[in-house]
């Protein structure tokens, strides 16, 4: 029974054993286990466990690293490699005992491994693409107006990218590729604060705010904490931040733009039974025919989300619908008048056949 017990161990360490002396090119971010002790086949610890996290978010941060430089790209086989062993990794069920704790956390340094190697081979030739990557993340950023904007923030990032090229050019590919993201992280919170700002405005021109005041306040707020936490160089927040005030800009254009629309479909439904009223339908068929085409083109726009474009046909058809009520208006009130002389006219000539009938009867 003992020899079983020995035998159980070490086949749950033989994993850790392998991979306890980190290599000079492996990642600094291995967890250690040689703290963690106890009976292998008793309950995991509390620091066993914790051990098991960290090595996993250690994992995860080496792929993302590998993801961020292209490996996958560059190096497609062994990516898949790295990826099946998280997959066998994230897999099992949370450890039972003390020694599946510590081969669980072998097996997440094996992925960290893997993943950062795949990282480390790929910062070369991310470092050769990396200035047209920057070039067109600053590309976008000036197009959304950040020059105008923000210029002393995009000088920041200018800085960053020039000094990722420096650094890639004298072969120090890990600090270039550090530069080049935060560089990169910049460029892009400075484009989408650019482009809620551009929203902002279209809110205001359009004077949308009373559609939406609750999330107007909530962009403007995040707007100015993105500010604050991108000069603070808290970029992960700020980007957050950003793109929250984004989102809910387009969330006050989109509610605005439905409101405004809604009111206008009304009144085009509106001027469209006045129209039948006054038999628009059938006095003037083919503009009444005209006018309903337009409307129904506006309410399918309605439903393909596209308010600007149902905004415009709600406005043409209440046009044309208006056009063709006054139009069979005039056609009715010209047919009355019409009928009305007619029936002058028979009133007319009845008078004038009894004058003359009395007339000549007179005569005889």
């Amino acid at each position: 029974m003992k020899k079983l017990r020995y035998a159980v161990l070490l086949a749950l360490l033989v994993p850790f054993i392998l991979l306890s002396c980190k290599t000079a090119s492996g990642p600094d971010s291995l967890v250690d286990t040689s703290a963690l002790t106890g009976d292998p086949l008793g309950p995991p610890s509390g620091d066993a466990l914790s051990a098991v996290a960290r090595a996993r978010a250690a994992a995860d941060e080496s792929r993302d690293k590998a993801e961020y430089v292209k490996g996958d790209e560059y190096f497609p086989i062994e990516w898949e490699a790295a990826g099946e062993l998280y997959s066998q990794a994230a897999g099992k069920e949370a450890p039972e005992t003390q020694g599946e704790a510590i081969a669980r956390v072998g097996e997440w340094n094996n992925v960290n491994i893997a993943y950062y190697k795949i990282y480390r081979d790929s910062m070369e030739q991310f470092c050769a693409v990396q200035a047209q990557v920057l070039a067109q993340a600053r590309e976008d950023a000036v197009n959304a107006g950040a020059e105008e904007l923000v210029p002393d923030r995009l000088k920041q990032a200018d800085e960053l990218a020039a000094s990722a090229q420096a650094k890639a050019d004298k072969k120090d590919y890990a600090g270039s590729v550090v530069d080049g993201k935060a560089a990169r992280d910049r460029y892009r919170i400075l484009q989408t604060l650019a482009e809620a700002s551009a929203r902002q405005k279209e809110v205001d021109d359009l004077d949308f705010f009373h559609y939406d005041p609750e999330n107007y306040e909530l962009a403007t707020n995040k707007g100015n904490t993105a500010v604050d936490l991108y000069d603070q160089g808290n970029l992960i927040d700020a980007r957050d931040a950003a793109d929250e005030s984004l989102l809910r800009y387009n969330l006050v254009l989109k509610n605005g733009y439905v409101g405004q629309t809604e009111a206008k479909a009304k009144i085009a439904g509106d001027l469209r039974q006045a129209a039948q009223d006054q038999k628009a339908h059938v006095a003037v068929r083919a503009e009444f025919e005209a006018a309903d085409k337009v409307y129904n083109e506006a309410h399918a726009a309605f439903r393909q989300e596209d308010y600007a474009g149902a905004s415009e046909l709600f406005d043409e058809s209440a046009e044309l619908f208006k056009k063709s009520s006054d139009n069979a208006a005039v056609k009715r009130q010209r047919a009355e008048d019409a009928l009305l002389d007619a029936e002058e006219s028979l009133a007319g000539s009845d008078e004038r056949a009894k004058a003359a009938d009395e007339i000549i009867g007179g005569g005889n």
